[in-house]
């Protein structure tokens, strides 16, 4: 969907002139409170699918199988911060000084006219009016049923590699990976990635560009890695960006060389005083995972939230936890731990029948809802620019 006028009662709002201003403006989201609903994966599980012929009769009992290794699994659970506290300040936003009523018509008339929202928050939440990412030069998607995504996070996704593309000529395109399934909610294998603003797209590597390979000091282009990691802290809103130590190392070494202010650049490793952007998740040694604010899709999530429960567009609130199965365990063993029914497991994994994988992660629905997204207007904290660009610290030292 493109960034169309924001219709309802006769108003008018820009949705692409206010995205542009975010997109040049130096502020970033606070993280909305941990709530909303998630519905059944749009993707195959990381626990098995349907069972083949040769194996044993589906039931609840079926121990958990031995699974391959999974170190290159996502392991969305370290990924989850803890809700730090983040200074930071309102944003304009298209609908202000609009009125509860004026947004449960537009959701009830023309919901897509809203634009897209980021429902809760990336570990549950929900994606509403999300865009698809298309193959272009600067990414192919390798999995086109979970690329959807807000328009804010392609657009950042695409200001980022557009900024290398212009300042390193002959930039390959990238492989991209998951961001979210069309309405979000959980997808296998991981926790996060629910709310349109989780992005897993490859690294740079020299020569052969893979999805999937693993990145180390032999095969990566860390210039453009750089490249693409500063211009995520400064073209955009960004929030989180997942990677290996290893890769850490070589990015921030390179970054220091090429004469970056060091405070800066530690800074963004979490090495300082500041909240550190750059943050170590296994599993990331063949892929980056960058999660943005979205100032305007959060924001209309939390206004519109009522007129969207409302409306049947977001189901009741649903809470998810991750469960690691462990060797022997049942679905029926776990449903019991956890005061769920086998079929609440199995609906929330899209799961057909009841075998499970030992050491493989299976969301359970809870029985406790969260509350509701937060009353108050979302704050966004200002964005991390570096003091100079670093071709000019070097010629400031040469005078």
């Amino acid at each position: 969907m493109s960034l169309g006028p924001i219709r309802a009662l006769g108003a008018d709002l820009d949705f692409g002139a206010t995205l542009a201003l975010l997109l040049t403006a130096c502020t970033s989201t606070h993280p909305v409170a941990a709530v909303t609903p998630a519905p059944p994966p749009a993707t195959a599980p990381a626990v098995a699918p349907e069972a083949e012929s040769a194996e044993p009769p589906d039931s609840a009992d079926t121990p958990a199988t031995e699974a391959t290794d999974d170190s290159d699994e996502p392991d969305d659970e370290s990924e989850e911060t803890e809700h730090e506290p983040v200074a930071g300040e309102h944003r304009p936003h298209p609908l202000d000084g609009w009125t509860e009523e004026q947004i449960a018509h537009a959701v009830r008339s023309d919901l897509s006219s809203l634009g897209s929202m980021s429902v809760g928050n990336p570990n549950a939440g929900l994606l509403v009016n999300g865009r698809q990412a298309q193959a272009s030069d600067l990414y192919t998607p390798i999995a086109p049923g979970t690329a959807w995504g807000t328009e804010e996070t392609l657009a950042y996704l695409d200001a980022a590699l557009r900024k290398v593309h212009a300042t390193l000529p002959d930039t390959p395109a990238l492989a991209l990976g998951d961001i979210s399934a069309q309405t979000g909610g959980p997808i296998s294998p991981h926790l996060s990635h629910q709310a349109g603003r989780d992005v897993d797209i490859s690294y740079f590597y020299l020569g052969e560009q893979r999805w999937y390979r693993r990145g180390n000091a032999a095969n990566l282009d860390v210039k453009r890695n750089w490249a693409f990691i500063r211009a995520l802290v400064t073209e955009t809103d960004v929030d989180l960006i997942f990677m290996d130590n290893s890769i850490q190392a070589l990015v921030r070494d390179y970054a220091l060389s090429i004469g970056e202010d060091r405070a800066w650049v530690e800074g963004l490793f979490g090495h300082g005083r500041e909240r550190a952007i750059i943050r170590y998740a296994r599993g990331h040694a063949t892929h980056v995972h960058v999660r943005f604010y979205n100032p305007i899709a959060q924001e209309t999530a939390r206004r519109s939230y009522a007129a969207l429960v409302a409306r049947g567009v977001v189901p009741p609130v649903q809470n998810y936890v991750q469960h690691l199965v462990k060797k022997r365990e049942t679905l029926g063993k776990i449903a019991k731990k956890y005061g769920v029914s086998v079929e609440a497991i199995k609906h929330a994994n899209h799961l057909k029948k009841s075998l499970i994988h030992e050491n493989r992660p299976i969301l359970i629905p809870v029985a406790h809802p969260r509350p509701a997204p937060p009353a108050g207007r979302l704050a966004f904290p200002p964005r991390r620019l570096p003091p100079s660009e670093p071709e000019r610290r070097a010629a400031s030292r040469e005078h």
